[in-house]
């Protein structure tokens, strides 16, 4: 006769799974490869080129040699240029 239930022991915890957005995301950032048309990183890779932010935060990445202050928005990640002392999204 048992008085004590038996303990089972605790169930392990499911590993977590890569998030395939986020590596394509990633390897579009790294390697420079594109990733699937129509896919969620392609959404992401195109809503990054807009500047999707509203108003932008850059940060000075000039190097010597280059003519004029150059820099990126912290938030969206577009390249900007600093004309007359305003810092603008730089067109090609």
């Amino acid at each position: 006769m048992k008085f004590w239930p038996r303990r089972r022991p605790p169930a392990a915890p499911e590993p977590e799974r890569a998030n395939p957005t986020r590596i394509a995301v990633l390897e579009h950032d790294l390697l420079g490869i594109p990733p699937e048309p129509g896919s969620a990183a392609a959404l992401v890779v195109a809503l990054r080129r807009t500047g999707t932010c509203v108003e932008h935060e850059p940060v000075e990445t000039t190097t010597f040699g280059e003519a004029r202050l150059t820099g990126l928005c912290t938030r969206c990640g577009a390249a900007m240029v600093e004309e007359e002392g305003e810092w603008r999204v730089a067109t090609a």
